[in-house]
């Protein structure tokens, strides 16, 4: 499994019944509210498509900062 799941919205709006949106809008909220209760905060990512123009240079930022290219 990837350390990451990314989901596009529109991607859930268009493939998933109401009843399943509202299913993983629970199992979102139960997650932040583990989180805030653990004392750690609610992730907050910035996520790039690897087809953008610009990804080369995104992650070679990354690599100079010491963070791999891709998640193990």
């Amino acid at each position: 499994m990837s350390k990451f799941i990314v989901l596009k919205m529109d991607d859930v709006k268009d493939h998933l019944t109401f009843e399943e949106q509202l299913f993983l809008g629970i199992f979102i909220d139960r997650i932040n509210l583990c989180r805030e209760t653990e004392g750690r905060a609610i992730n907050d990512y910035v996520v790039i498509n690897r087809d953008e123009p610009y990804i080369d240079e995104v992650t070679d930022i990354m690599r100079k900062h010491g963070h791999s290219e891709r998640a193990e």
